[in-house]
């Protein structure tokens, strides 16, 4: 956690130092806005995102995101277990933005897609299942929601900071198309 705090720390910095030298406009209807995505939700992660503006405040669009961690538990001599979890999500989503045409761009997003989540265990002797706890049946249609805002360093170029899931904490980059 320290790690992602770090990093979104780090970013924002960026951000802040980028936006002191350029200018730009802001979220505009008829323009495409394409990026990676960093995050921490169900461990670390990583995605995309895409949004297409359709009206003056209104973008549709979709996200991926793929996030995971591994943890070990030991109980006695040569008992070792291991728990790897990994959630994956395909949405669609729609936001409104607040500030359109403005270089700071607050925004909520809401979607609606498929996740998939994984809970594979191994014990000391090398056997394997993800059966375990009904992984399987927690898999399915989801919501997800984001709170977050965009700042606009050039016409091409903006970085992206959200609260919200399938990340709790994520910042990226979009292009301008």
């Amino acid at each position: 956690m320290k790690r992602v705090l770090t990093t979104f720390i780090l970013v924002a910095v960026l951000m802040a130092l980028v936006a002191t030298i350029a200018s730009a406009q802001g979220y505009q209807k008829g323009k495409m806005y394409l990026g990676p995505t960093i995050g921490y939700g169900f461990g670390f992660g990583f995605g995309a995102s895409g949004e297409y503006g359709v009206t003056e405040n209104i973008a549709v669009g979709g996200d991926f995101s793929y996030s995971g961690f591994k943890e070990s538990f030991g109980f006695g001599i040569g008992n070792t277990y291991e728990w790897k979890y990994t959630l994956i999500g395909i949405l669609a989503s729609g936001s409104y933005h607040f500030s359109p045409g403005a270089q700071f761009d607050p925004f909520v997003k809401a979607g609606l897609g498929y996740f998939n989540w994984d809970a594979t265990y191994t014990d000391s002797q090398g056997s394997t299942s993800s059966l375990l706890f009904g992984a399987a049946y927690n898999s399915g249609v989801a919501f997800a929601g984001q709170v977050g805002a965009r700042y606009h360093f050039s016409e091409k170029m903006s970085g992206r900071a959200a609260l919200g899931w399938p990340f709790i904490i994520s910042a990226g980059v979009d292009f301008t198309l």
